[in-house]
């Protein structure tokens, strides 16, 4: 039984790719406060990360709704197929790790594993849709695309280097406002379980040939840190080369079932999102916040992780966030802005 109306989470990606959902229709769309995001002018600061949005079918749907910052499903240099199922499952995150739930959280305490592999279609369709998505969208909001490097370990690093910035520049000129670097990825050239973004050269040459090769804003996605001297030391040694932060992109954890198997066949560790992240996601995005406002850079902070609730969004924002997005509330809650707008609305006049 699927436990998704807009994901159909009891088929492939694929299958999901082809069929857009039939969204809740918004009888009258609150008006946004309006927001200022690296150079853009936007109805508000509300969003979906990268992940939800398959193609550009999904972007109108979800622009209609009152998301203003549209992110576009990672995309790569080469087509990429996704794991087989399941892809994702609810779970109850606990201290050691997350076990499957029996019961789907509900009322914004949804928290999910997600096993999906990075899938990617083949360039010439993911520009041509880039290009559809671009038209799609209204006024005040604006198109992300999320890029990734695909690896060669016959070419080596260089090679891996230039894939991002050739990805990068494909997605720019096919029509994306800002550029997603999603550097929390494994790094095929350390030990499993490292990210890509943990290695603050590698991570620093690669966000230098996307920002030398394009004209628009690049963000570098960030994953979770072992320390807040390891978050404010990357993001120093980063900042020279983007225009802003998006974090935190997941929690990778060891996911079973209630018998302690692998409750993905064959993959341990998976990437856990959602509510149960708020906590670490959130603290990690107000130290970020806190370093900015002691000067650091003037960088733009993009929040992820767990905002599940209006006064998550709410709380991020008065801290200083320059944008809330969200994957998990998108899937299963998809009027969250509409309701979000409403109150920001409510918060300015109070």
């Amino acid at each position: 039984m699927a436990i998704s109306a807009v994901y159909r989470v009891d088929r492939s990606y694929s299958w999901n790719y082809e069929h857009a959902p039939t969204l809740p229709r918004v009888r009258r769309l609150p008006p946004g406060p309006g927001a200022r995001l690296v150079g853009y002018d936007l109805n508000s600061p509300l969003g979906v990360a990268a992940g939800p949005l398959l193609n550009s079918r999904w972007i109108e749907g979800y622009a209609r709704l009152g998301y203003d910052v549209l992110t576009y499903a990672t995309v790569r240099s080469r087509p990429h197929g996704a794991l087989g199922l399941p892809n994702i499952r609810h779970v109850d995150n606990h201290e050691q790790g997350a076990v499957i739930a029996k019961r789907p959280g509900l009322n914004g305490n949804t928290t999910i594993a997600v096993s999906l592999g990075q899938p990617s279609m083949d360039p010439e369709v993911w520009r041509k849709d880039v290009r559809r998505a671009k038209e799609r969208i209204g006024r005040g909001q604006m198109l992300v695309v999320s890029v990734m490097g695909t690896p060669s370990l016959t070419d080596g690093i260089d090679a891996f280097i230039a894939d991002y910035a050739l990805c990068a520049t494909w997605a720019c000129e096919a029509g994306a406002d800002a550029i997603e670097v999603h550097l929390a990825t494994p790094n095929p050239f350390a030990e499993p379980g490292l990210m890509v973004y943990e290695n603050i050269p590698l991570a620093a040459q690669i966000l230098y040939r996307v920002r030398t090769s394009v004209s628009v804003p690049v963000l570098a996605k960030l994953g979770i840190f072992r320390t807040p001297r390891a978050l404010h030391e990357t993001a120093t040694k980063l900042a020279p080369w983007v225009h802003g932060f998006v974090l935190v992109h997941a929690i990778p954890r060891r996911v079973v079932d209630d018998e302690g198997n692998a409750a993905f066949e064959g993959r341990e560790w998976v990437e856990v999102v959602g509510s149960a992240t708020f906590p670490v996601a959130s603290r990690q995005v107000e130290e970020l916040l806190a370093w900015r406002k002691a000067g650091a850079w003037p960088h733009a902070i993009l929040a992820v992780g767990g905002i599940s609730t209006e006064e998550r969004a709410q709380h991020l924002l008065r801290e200083g966030a320059d944008a809330t997005l969200v994957a998990t509330a998108a899937l299963f809650d998809p009027l969250f802005a509409a309701r979000c707008r409403r109150a920001l609305g409510a918060s300015a006049v109070a």
